[in-house]
């Protein structure tokens, strides 16, 4: 258990003896004030005053009269109907400290999935496609979704699946073939020319309506797995697949399995042509449909009625692939807000088909420029590298205006955490319902809520301990600045935010947490006196707190995906 658990726990025996028999308070009943300065835990008497007909600021001042200070407790106070408890140092802060020192980089992790299998399917990119600025937070939200469960004791299955057999790839196929036959770029530059053919090709196709029966053939061939397009396919389609994975592992994702649409195609037609037998897939003006008018969601269009398969189509065997390969008890899909109608209609075929696993859309809304949405097809999208490269030159140049003695190999490493610092952080820290207009400038600031400020607020703890002369001590009987107290209660906090991450995906409250907990510890830096304290006893106490602080923001950062450095 936690240290902050244990207290829970004192508090409510405390509260049961006070109340008498027959009362039996739950941890819902307890709260934190909003005010640090009214307490540490509040219990609420409004249930209670109404079971006993009684005014409930009377009951608080009854039951806080009964209740002495012992072990985690120092004062209780009756604050109006609440019943506020106040915690000692010597007891609840040293233990908060110990633990942190004692488990390092396991402090806040728990065991709550233990034995159980959770698939987290994100990444889910195209081939033939660049990568750009709307992708990421797809892969920053799925790999946060992965480290979190991971930390609560999950067995995390990270999988890719890979729209490499689209109408997209028929209409580059179709425009290497067509307007470019021959052509063989470098190496560095074949996502350019696939990019710049995808564009051109699109062009073609909405000035030209046979040129868009000529794509539909070709998309038709790729599918089938025959003609003479598919060799041209197999070869681009390995272009895309050595860019992906140059920037899965850029940005560290883990991924357990790759799936591939083109896989799964004849899978798909099995499970189609099964469930048609069973009549749950009927014909209807041509296409295969599952009608879900029960469910109030429509028709799910399966395949078309030119014999094309659908997404929602594939999407079925790929469900059952994924059981059959790793049986999860839970699948998490991160997908986007604009295909929860279709995730919708997923869960409920699969359903209809008994397909008994706990299905889950995590989805989050998707990021815009300043001028509005961007789109491959018009080719205005701000690709990943573009992004990258820019902020990576505008934190180099900040950094080595700081650090003028730096050598470039350190300028670099440092310009390199800022630069994904700002990125992650300013994915993460928005509710995922939220759209992101996505500000370079804001996101690279040393100030705010930046990921900067928090990796600043880091290396400058780093560099308090190195100049320190006194060892660093876990312990905090002498830490009674109220300021000091604050930091105290809100490190004891950091394993509930661990936890609620697991259930509910809202990653933006782990990015407020380290926010607010580097706000507090820079009002502590400032305002008292750490290696200048009164006696050595004292200068290690306070140390040890900004060793605990530091582990806290580092540990949250890596569940973000964030690397620290040492120094800025």
């Amino acid at each position: 258990m936690t240290v902050f658990q244990n207290v829970q726990q004192q508090i409510l025996q405390e509260l049961k003896t006070a109340v008498g028999k027959g009362f039996a308070p739950s941890l819902d009943d307890l709260s934190v004030p909003p005010d640090p300065s009214m307490g540490d835990v509040a219990f609420g008497c409004f249930l209670l005053a109404k079971k006993l007909s009684q005014n409930p600021a009377d009951i608080a001042r009854e039951i806080a009269a009964k209740i002495a200070p012992k072990n985690y407790v120092s004062s209780v106070k009756a604050v109006g109907p609440y019943v506020n408890f106040f915690l000692a140092e010597a007891t609840f802060g040293t233990e908060v400290v110990e633990q942190i020192h004692k488990e390092g980089e396991e402090f806040g992790q728990s065991s709550v999935g233990e034995d159980k299998r959770v698939m987290v399917e994100y990444a889910n990119l195209n081939s033939h496609k660049d990568v750009h600025i709307g992708h990421l937070r797809n892969m920053f939200v799925g790999q946060m979704a992965v480290r979190s469960l991971v930390a609560n004791g999950y067995d995390v299955v990270p999988v890719a699946y890979i729209n490499d057999l689209g109408t997209h790839v028929a209409k580059s196929v179709w425009g290497i073939q067509t307007l470019h036959e021959g052509e063989e770029p470098e190496e560095e530059l074949r996502m350019d020319f696939l990019r710049n053919v995808y564009v051109e090709a699109t062009a073609k196709v909405e000035e030209d309506p046979s040129a868009k029966e000529q794509v539909s053939e070709v998309f038709r061939e790729l599918e089938s797995g025959k003609g003479a397009t598919v060799a041209l396919w197999k070869k681009t389609r390995k272009w895309s697949l050595d860019y992906l994975r140059g920037v899965y592992d850029e940005l560290g994702l883990e991924l357990d399995a790759w799936y591939f649409e083109s896989d799964l195609i004849g899978k798909t037609r099995s499970i189609i042509d099964r469930l048609i037998k069973d009549g749950l897939v009927v014909e209807s003006e041509g296409a295969w449909i599952v009608d879900l008018e029960e469910e109030k969601l429509g028709v799910n269009l399966l395949i078309k009625s030119d014999g094309t398969l659908l997404y929602n189509a594939k999407d079925l065997a790929l469900a059952q692939q994924k059981e059959d390969d790793f049986y999860p008890v839970r699948s998490v899909y991160v997908i986007d807000n604009r295909q929860s109608h279709a995730m919708k209609q997923l869960f409920a075929t699969l359903k209809r088909t008994g397909f008994d696993r706990e299905l889950v859309h995590l989805s989050y809304d998707f990021v815009t420029l300043s001028g509005g949405a961007m789109s491959a097809r018009k080719g205005n999208v701000v690709r990943y590298e573009t992004l990258r490269d820019r902020m990576f030159r505008q934190a180099s140049k900040e950094t080595r205006v700081r650090h003028e003695d730096w050598s470039d190999e350190q300028v670099s490493k440092v310009a390199r955490a800022i630069t994904f610092a700002a990125l992650r952080f300013g994915m993460l820290k928005q509710d995922k319902d939220k759209r992101i207009v996505f500000d370079i400038d804001e996101a690279l600031s040393f100030e705010g809520f930046t990921g900067p400020y928090l990796l600043y607020t880091f290396a400058r703890i780093q560099s308090l301990l190195k100049k320190a002369t006194v060892k660093s001590v876990a312990a905090a009987d002498r830490l009674v600045d109220p300021r000091e107290h604050v930091l105290l209660h809100a490190l004891s906090q950091y394993p509930n935010q661990v936890f609620a991450l697991s259930e509910t995906f809202e990653f933006s409250q782990m990015a407020q947490y380290l926010f607010d907990l580097a706000k507090k510890y820079s009002e502590f830096y400032n305002m008292v006196s750490i290696l200048g304290a009164e006696d050595e006893v004292l200068v290690a106490q306070r140390l040890g707190l900004s060793e605990a602080v530091a582990r806290v923001l580092q540990n949250g950062l890596t569940l973000m995906g964030i690397e620290v450095v040492e120094a800025m």
